[in-house]
């Protein structure tokens, strides 16, 4: 029994033997028996351990459809695959190997495939075996680590001092030459050993045969240039083949890309992705479980799957926000087609509700706003709205020549129908491009809001209204009936007695000038004293103002073209009316007129009449100069008409 026990207890120790410290001798106890080799453990995925049994003519197949690199770090795997892949009956293997990539030249001359592999893709240095960044210096068909390349290889006028004379630098198309990495950048070089036995072989030519040292240059040459040939065919396909792998990878990355797209269009989710790859593509292209070359197997797309899901469920609601938007849009461009026509046959000077005015009437917004997405598709859709469009009804009020409104933006005066058509009470606010709501499309889509909305941008105006009474009572009219058509008709003349001047003269006003001047006298706390012109001095007054008014310049763009309603300042639609329309002398009312929005203070500004009433002088039609007259003395010369 204890020699029995004694036999078994090394045997139990040799089947999983435990590791001992570097240089420790074995017990005797060990040493005494036969050591049985633990058998090798292979854990984990990957394991190569079957390959060698499998048939070879299976194994001949799959290896068959690998690249050279794949069966030279495949040799270097195992033993028993190194026997079976360096074998002669493996030649095959490699052959086929060198077929599968296109960019390597054909095997050189003095290499076998498994050395061509090793040349092309080892990562070591072939003199050190270190493993780094090397240069292939293909003629010389040899891969070096730059510390081995030293005493070895070298730039020409470095190596050429190894020789006496110059006969090497003459000769050099005998020398064999590679691209390498240096310290002083990227070089030719040639090899010291090359170069020092050329000029011994040089040399002992020389004392011969000359016909010998002839034809072993013209040989020498040759090869040399079939080396080159090859070594730079070969140096180029490095980049040629990751190109290749590049572009074998994005295709590949374009199938999975592709497939992934169909399986999520084949659960319902097409319209998420069209909305993704409209507004930000980078979200699924540049996606992990996409954006990879593997090919997309079930049990691959099983795994990824609910995280995709869960992507598309995030966007869904957004995509239809922006379905809504993009409908509402549409809506709206049909809708202002109509108006822009409708309003193009209407009148200059009538008023109409802007477009933003007209999408908030509760039938119109109704229409805009459905939730099918078929309806109003057409022009015909919103056709029968225009009749529909609202007028101002009981204006008496409005009309009156002492009604004023204040814009809380510009604080100017502003009467009927002019409120209507300001600007500022229909500029889109700040925060409507931060909300999603229906009103909030409406309004950004037409960059600007309904009038007044809100009903905090417009007031009333008492001062403006206190300085037109005083104007319209200064002229001896009605300040409760008189309306701004009625003063238009009388188009009175007012001087101002605060401003008379003894020397420029007195300062007289057209009665909306007359209004503007009083509040500034108001705010001053100065009290007005208006004094209407006779008709002799109105006359005079009528024409200064015709000789200052074309010196004037109104940068704002306030005028209209009556025939093409182009819109421009002062200066700039004389000179369209007369390049657009061939127009010299154009006349307001006729040729152009003031849009609806213009401001009050328009040229002539304040006139200054003379104290001596200047003589007036009549010309017939005959008698009319080519060009106005300006004010000149006591001279004022007014054009009469005939009748």
């Amino acid at each position: 029994m204890p020699r029995n026990t004694k036999t078994r207890a090394p045997a139990k120790q040799s089947s999983s033997p435990k590791r001992r410290a570097k240089g420790t001798p074995a017990s005797t106890s060990n040493a005494a028996q036969p050591t049985i080799p633990a058998p090798r453990r292979f854990r984990g995925r990957g394991q190569l351990k079957m390959l060698p049994e499998m048939p070879l003519d299976i194994l001949f197949e799959i290896f068959s459809h690998l690249d050279p690199p794949d069966v030279l770090r495949l040799a270097r795997t195992t033993k028993d695959l190194r026997e079976l892949l360096m074998s002669r009956s493996a030649i095959s293997i490699w052959k086929a190997a060198f077929l599968n990539d296109p960019d390597l030249p054909c095997l050189p001359e003095g290499m076998n495939e498994p050395q061509y592999a090793n040349l092309a893709f080892s990562p070591h240095c072939h003199s050190c075996f270190v493993a780094g960044e090397h240069s292939i210096l293909w003629a010389f068909q040899v891969r070096l680590c730059s510390k081995c390349m030293e005493g070895r290889f070298d730039e020409s006028y470095k190596v050429f001092k190894k020789v006496p004379g110059k006969s090497m630098s003459l000769n050099i198309t005998l020398l064999r030459h590679a691209t390498a990495i240096i310290p002083t950048g990227s070089r030719f070089v040639y090899s010291y050993d090359e170069v020092v036995e050329m000029h011994e072989k040089l040399a002992t030519l020389k004392k011969g045969d000359s016909k010998k040292y002839e034809e072993f240059c013209d040989k020498r040459r040759k090869w040399v240039e079939e080396i080159q040939a090859h070594a730079s065919q070969a140096q180029m396909s490095g980049s040629k083949r990751l190109a290749r792998i590049q572009r074998m990878r994005e295709e590949a990355r374009e199938r999975r890309r592709i497939e992934v797209y169909k399986r999520l269009g084949d659960l319902g989710y097409t319209d998420e992705v069209e909305y993704i790859n409209d507004t930000r593509p980078e979200m699924l292209s540049e996606h992990s479980l996409i954006k990879s070359d593997v090919v997309l197997t079930d049990r691959v797309w099983d795994n990824m799957k609910p995280q995709l899901v869960e992507l598309m469920h995030s966007v869904t609601e957004k995509m239809q926000r922006r379905k809504r938007k993009s409908v509402l849009k549409k809506r709206q461009r049909l809708l202002l087609s109509i108006l822009k026509a409708y309003i193009h046959e209407r009148p200059m000077d009538e008023i109409h509700p802007r477009a933003v005015d007209v999408c908030v009437m509760p039938h119109i917004k109704a229409m805009l706003e459905d939730a099918s997405m078929d309806a109003y598709t057409t022009e015909e859709s919103f056709q029968d709205l225009v009749d529909d469009l609202p007028a101002a009804e009981d204006r008496d009020f409005l009309l009156r020549a002492t009604t004023y409104f204040r814009c809380a933006e510009c604080r100017e005066p502003i009467a009927y129908p002019r409120i209507l058509a300001h600007a500022c009470l229909s500029e889109l606010q700040h925060g409507h491009r931060n909300r999603d709501d229906d009103d909030a499309i409406l309004f950004t889509n037409l960059e600007s809001e309904p009038w007044n909305y809100g009903g905090k941008r417009v007031t009333y105006y008492p001062d403006a209204e206190a300085s037109a009474k005083s104007v319209v009572h200064n002229c001896g009219l009605d300040v409760d009936m008189t309306t701004a058509q009625d003063m238009d008709d009388v188009s009175p003349w007012l001087e101002c007695i605060c401003c008379r001047h003894k020397v420029n003269g007195r300062a007289v006003f057209r009665w909306r000038k007359a209004i503007l001047h009083d509040m500034y006298h108001a705010a001053l706390g100065d009290s007005s004293n208006w004094r209407p012109l006779s008709d002799s001095h109105a006359e005079a007054a009528e024409a200064l103002q015709q000789t200052t008014f074309q010196a004037c310049y109104n940068d704002p763009p306030d005028n209209v073209c009556t025939r093409c309603r182009h819109q421009s300042s002062y200066l700039q639609m004389r000179t369209h009316l007369r390049i657009s329309h061939g127009i010299d002398d154009p006349e307001i009312e006729e040729d152009y007129v003031l849009q609806v929005d213009a401001s009050m203070d328009q040229p002539p500004f304040t006139l200054m009449l003379p104290h001596s009433l200047p003589e007036i002088i009549e010309l017939d039609d005959d008698e009319r100069p080519s060009k106005p007259l300006k004010y000149s003395g006591n001279s004022i010369v007014i054009e009469m008409t005939t009748e």
